[in-house]
């Protein structure tokens, strides 16, 4: 695969501001509430299981992608891809091959709905079946954030926008954004957002890698950085789960009141 340097530059920049962005999300969701400011209460959406979320937790899920961080990235990845759009014809020229390598495959692999979908529902059942609460949030974490990426992507998608091969674009399957790079970039972050850099560098380098591999003949840069940024919104428009908490009177000599205590989902 031939790589455009000025291609991986703009990239690099998408996902330093990816970056930056799940920081300061995931820094906001880690601050400490005073126990006596605390309702107790779980987030919204939390507790439901895999098949109950399709129905209860999808237009609270769409509604975040316009507010804050998420809001945010979408308004960062649109920057970007307006100055993409100056090096869409060049780097086409410089990925375009005839024949297609291995890494094609494994990226177009990578990003596909089927794996993206299909992991995190298979890692739910599995959770719920050994009684690993805090799996079983993650997994059904990631799968609303497919949701509203993909909802979000297939309607960006109506935009007629013909993909390098086409001449004119197919309704429902435009070429922007790339849906591989955005379901990619959208389980990252999710990673990121639950474990922090050490998941999430490596998940961002293989949503990278995706992107990449998405340049060779089937999408133009503006594409797939626009991708990455509505997959890191995507990711950030899901509240992550609150603490399991109890309470309990509290009653002693001299004292009377009552203890809370606040146990994170691991």
């Amino acid at each position: 695969m031939r790589f455009s340097f000025k291609a991986t530059c703009v990239l690099t920049t998408v996902v330093v501001a990816c970056f930056c962005t799940t920081a300061a999300s995931a820094q906001s969701t880690t601050e400490v509430t005073p126990a006596s400011e605390n309702t107790a209460k779980p987030t919204v959406c939390e507790g439901y299981r895999l098949v109950t979320v399709f129905f209860r937790c999808i237009p609270h899920d769409v509604s975040g992608i316009v507010q804050g961080d998420a809001l945010r990235s979408l308004a960062v990845g649109g920057l970007l891809a307006g100055g993409s759009i100056l090096l869409d014809d060049e780097v086409r020229k410089k990925m375009s091959e005839p024949d297609e390598d291995t890494s094609i495959e494994v990226g177009r692999y990578l990003g596909e709905a089927g794996v993206q979908f299909g992991a995190p529902a298979a890692a739910y059942f599995i959770a719920r079946a050994i009684g690993n609460e805090g799996a079983q949030d993650l997994s059904i974490m990631i799968v609303r954030t497919q949701m509203v990426n993909a909802i979000l992507t297939r309607g960006l998608k109506l935009i007629p926008r013909a993909r390098p091969y086409q001449e004119t674009a197919t309704p429902t399957k435009g070429s922007f954004p790339s849906g591989h790079t955005s379901a990619a970039f959208a389980t990252a972050t999710v990673m990121q957002r639950k474990w922090g850099w050490k998941a999430g560098v490596p998940a961002y380098l293989v949503a990278t890698f995706v992107g990449v591999t998405r340049l060779e003949n089937v999408h133009y840069l503006s594409d797939v950085t626009f991708g990455a940024a509505v997959g890191v919104a995507s990711g950030l428009a899901i509240k992550l789960p609150g603490p399991h908490s109890t309470v309990a009177p509290l009653v002693a000599p001299g004292v009377v009141g009552v203890s809370i205590t606040i146990t994170p989902r691991s």
